[in-house]
This record gives structure tokens, sequence and C-alpha cells, in this order.
């Protein structure tokens, strides 16, 4: 994939996932656009930049360790998707909470509004190929 697509394809991501979260976050937290907007605007940068690198080095460690950690495609991409969707909940649920939300809605609004952004854009992506 060549620079300029990948950009693109971060691009319509990033506005997906904001177009998704941030009325939910609004919603069901109360809270001002800016500081919905804030929480994807934190992590989603980080999920789609530095996150498969990270997945992929822990993947090889763990194989080069033992090969019955080795996966399928499938498995693969699932494990990513832990790692990724779990470090996005979890800083946006902090990131909430420090803005005065309570812990348990601000965790519990993060696994909502990260589920739906995230089958949508999965949903997506099995239909069109993008993001």
């Amino acid at each position: 994939m060549q620079a300029g697509e990948a950009i693109a394809r971060y691009g319509v991501a990033f506005v997906l996932t904001q177009a998704i979260e941030v009325p939910i976050y609004r919603r069901a937290l109360g809270v001002r656009p800016l500081v919905a907007f804030g929480a994807s605007a934190i992590t989603h940068p980080i999920v789609w930049f530095v996150m498969p690198s990270l997945w992929r080095s822990l993947y090889v460690a763990a194989i080069s360790a033992d090969r019955r950690f080795v996966l399928g495609e499938l498995g693969y991409y699932l494990g990513y998707g832990v790692l990724a969707e779990g470090f996005a909940v979890a800083v946006e649920a902090a990131y909430f909470w420090k803005a005065g939300i309570t812990a348990r809605r601000a965790f519990g609004w993060a696994i909502a509004a990260n589920a739906v952004s995230s089958l949508l854009g999965q949903a997506l992506r099995a239909a069109t190929g993008w993001p």
C-alpha cells in the first residue's frame, strides 16, 4: 500500500470513529463535544500506527519462545484486536475518569463506544475493503 492510500485510509477510519464515538460519549456521559472528541483523538493514532508493530513484535517473541503459540490468520487478527481495543478502552476510560466521570461509567461507556465503532468499522471493511 502506498503512503497516499495509507493516509487516506487512516483519515476515513479516524472520521468514522469520531462520527460513531463522539455522539455515544456526548449522550451517555454528558461531556462537551471537544471532550468527547479528545478520547479517540488520543488513542486512534496509536491504535492505527503503533499497535500493529507492537503486536507483531509480541507475537514473534511468543512464537520464538514456544511454537505452540503460532496462530492462524484469524487468530493473529483477533489478537491484534484485543490488544488495540483493550488499549483504547483503558486509555479512554482513564481519560473520562480524569474528566470527572466515575470509573465504572467511564469504563463501561468506553467498552460500548469502542465495540460499536470497531464492529461497524469491521463491517465496512468486509463490505467495501475500506478503511
